[in-house]
């Protein structure tokens, strides 16, 4: 047997086990997930994880690579990636980098997203249905895993909280909030597709009411968002697929009105309401700030208000002061005196890498910043939303990159809606277009998805799912139709 020939038998034999290496992967996530929380309770740091997921994301390009039959389009993502490093590389050089390694390892972690897009459409396309429905039950696997850890660790009494200093949320070992939010809210629609798709009353009654109660104990606004997100999308979807069943319907409707009417007894309007008490303690103790140094210099704020915002901003923006001066940082936040604004973190941040960046330059504008320079004073500037995230550390460049790879995948699907809507409108297809969505949500609202790579992992996979849908099931569909050769 020839070299060729082996080398292709071997791949056949590769693709058999496509479906099981699929499964490998779903299940190594929640489990990787875990890994990490335990270590870092014990203090083992998280260099045992950090490897971990390198070798997973190594060994499934490999894998992709090798089953690939077109090879040159993983060359032609590489050269892409390799190009964008460079010249974030040279940004980083001109105002000196400090810890390249630390900067690198983060980038590998935004750049395993068209990675892992490009390996399991791989693996859908030489794995065909049978990948598919493995990725079906790669979401159900994951759900349930999730759903026993938090259960175990309620019992335990090692819940770790969503939001810790308030003892709010059920987390379950997972470390990072957000991170699990986007999990937990991508993993539902799917979830109960599959449920939904079996037209067993009660099987639907019970999915609804575990993944629902999931998502409204885990205590984000954005997790509660995605209870009544799922409940209207699938209902919407339902309704344009012509599959009216009314039971159903009234199930997902019921849910979703059942903990829309828990909303004042919920973990995430206790947590809201507790913050806003914060808030309205923080704001009195800033008016009366104010107004001693109004007296003290006898002006007022409108008047002089580099003299009599001064104690207030150095109070809740002390390291943005310390670093920019305090006439830029009030010039930034329009002299506002609303502490609500001024504690928000979320905004804090952005502006001091806004500022940063007006420091480095053009470098820094088309390739971004290295990620410890944005540590002041042990303190951590790094944004909380991640297209912001993407343009601060990688500049026009690398966000250009990111919103353009996203945009294909919505051009995929308008071009199939207005080709044939109904051929390519189908439950599944509805149920992973929500999942995306509330992904998307979360890439907007939070950095818990694109630079995560346990959250990164399924939106991946959920526009890689997309891409067999519009792409290779509607070709596999036409090339069955046509009369043998």
């Amino acid at each position: 047997m020839s070299k060729q020939q082996s080398d292709a038998s071997g791949q056949l034999r590769l693709r058999q086990y496509v479906p099981q290496l699929i499964l490998l992967l779903f299940v190594v996530q929640p489990v990787m997930d875990v890994l990490s929380y335990w270590l870092d309770v014990l203090d083992w740091g998280n260099t045992i994880s950090l490897l971990l997921r390198f070798a997973v994301l190594a060994g499934t390009v490999l894998l992709g690579f090798g089953l690939s039959r077109n090879k040159k389009f993983y060359f032609a993502l590489c050269a892409v990636l390799a190009m964008l490093a460079a010249g974030h590389i040279w940004a980083c050089i001109t105002v000196g980098y400090s810890d390249p390694i630390y900067d690198l390892t983060n980038y590998i972690r935004v750049a395993q997203i068209p990675l892992f897009v490009f390996c399991f459409v791989t693996f859908l396309r030489e794995g065909g249905e049978d990948a598919y429905r493995a990725v079906e039950r790669g979401f159900i696997i994951n759900f349930s895993i999730i759903v026993a850890v938090e259960l175990l660790s309620a019992a335990t009494g090692t819940n770790p909280y969503t939001y810790s200093n308030k003892s709010i949320g059920l987390l379950g070992w997972f470390s990072t909030t957000n991170s699990q939010s986007a999990i937990l809210s991508a993993l539902v629609p799917v979830l109960l597709m599959q449920v939904i798709r079996l037209k067993k009353p009660l099987w639907t009654a019970v999915a609804t009411a575990v993944s629902f109660g999931v998502l409204y104990l885990f205590a984000t606004r954005l997790a509660y968002f995605a209870i009544f997100v799922s409940a209207v999308g699938l209902i919407l979807v339902l309704l344009l697929c012509r599959r009216i069943d009314k039971r159903t319907i009234a199930i997902l409707a019921v849910g979703a009105v059942v903990c829309g009417a828990g909303y004042f007894v919920s973990p995430m309007y206790r947590n809201q309401s507790e913050h806003q008490e914060i808030v309205r303690e923080k704001q009195q103790r800033a008016d009366e700030l104010i107004a001693q140094a109004e007296e003290e210099y006898g002006t007022t704020a409108e008047q002089s208000p580099e003299l009599c915002l001064l104690p207030v901003y150095e109070e809740h923006l002390g390291g943005l002061v310390d670093r920019f001066g305090a006439g830029r940082v009030m010039q930034e936040y329009g002299y506002s005196r609303d502490v609500q604004r001024l504690s928000g973190w979320r905004e804090m941040k952005i502006i001091y890498c806004r500022l940063l960046m007006q420091d480095f330059g053009l470098p820094a504008v088309l390739f971004g910043m290295e990620l410890s320079d944005m540590t002041w004073a042990g303190e951590t500037y790094d944004v909380e939303n991640d297209f912001h995230g993407v343009f601060y550390l990688y500049g026009m460049a690398g966000l250009a990159a990111f919103v353009l790879f996203l945009l294909y995948f919505a051009w995929l699907i308008v071009c199939a809606m207005l080709r044939n809507f109904s051929r390519y409108f189908t439950l599944e297809a509805g149920a992973f277009g929500i999942s995306l969505c509330l992904l998307l949500a979360h890439v907007y609202c939070t950095a818990g998805v694109v630079r995560r790579p346990n959250a990164s992992f399924y939106l991946s996979v959920v526009l890689a799912v997309i891409y067999y849908f519009v792409k290779i099931k509607s070709y596999d569909a036409v090339q069955a139709k046509q009369p043998p050769a």
